[in-house]
């Protein structure tokens, strides 16, 4: 399933599409923008999958709205202009949609986004190994550190520190990269300065997180509470209430 939204001034253009993601299974629609700027706010605070987003737009421009997306995520042009068409891709937008838009030509574009998650995730697995390898502050020197051996990642200035039970590791990798280079269903960002291992999670208190081995509560920032309350209901026991 994909969460997606619609981002675009022109209500007759929301309607359509709305009408084309609700006969889509695979697509969950999240919410449904005439304002560009409300949009902004909501897709910097939820994880959303697919973007449709219209170029011509009052307040802020469909191009202008991409470059301030903070989220990495697939985004579909919607537009009546198709002179806009090669700067969209040089956004790495998955397809540009001419309008007015055929259902037809709807569904290859989100099948095409299914599809290129689907070869990621694949290629994911493929890669995926129990074990990373950083460089540390040590002048030349590479560090085998085991998955399971880290509690979580810590955030500074310049670098980043990754505490295992054993000790403290310093990197010059910036959070991003690292990020990225973690197994999804392993490690969780909680905070511009904090990732943690899911497994490690011994407790929840408001705003900190309990580890195991771990003296001191991480907090739990507002930007990453939806993502994170979300992997939790996945293993939450008799009980469908929101946490």
């Amino acid at each position: 399933m994909l969460t997606c939204v619609i981002i675009d001034d022109e209500q007759h253009a929301l309607d359509l599409l709305r009408d084309y993601v609700s006969q889509v299974s695979f697509l969950d629609l999240k919410g449904a923008f005439n304002n560009p700027l409300e949009a902004l706010h909501y897709v910097n605070e939820q994880a959303i999958d697919l973007i449709f987003v219209d170029i011509q737009m009052p307040q802020l421009t469909g191009l202008d709205f991409i470059k301030l997306v903070k989220r990495k995520t697939n985004i579909i042009i919607t537009s009546a202009f198709k002179e806009y068409a090669l700067e969209g891709f040089e956004y790495e937008v998955v397809d540009y949609l001419l309008k007015p838009i055929s259902y037809d030509r709807f569904f290859r574009a989100v099948q095409k986004v299914m599809n290129q998650l689907a070869f990621e995730e694949e290629k994911q697995q493929e890669k995926q190994t129990d074990f990373i390898v950083v460089k540390t502050d040590a002048k030349n020197k590479l560090q085998k550190i085991e998955l399971n051996e880290i509690s979580h990642i810590e955030g500074l200035k310049n670098y980043v520190a990754i505490h295992t039970d054993q000790q403290r590791i310093v990197t010059l990798l910036n959070m991003n990269d690292l990020e990225e280079g973690l197994p999804r269903d392993q490690f969780i960002r909680v905070h511009k300065s904090y990732i943690i291992a899911i497994e490690r999670i011994k407790s929840i208190d408001g705003n900190q997180i309990y580890l195991k081995n771990v003296k001191d509560g991480i907090q739990l920032s507002d930007t990453y509470k939806t993502a994170f309350f979300n992997i939790l209901k996945q293993s939450l026991v008799g009980n469908k209430r929101k946490i």
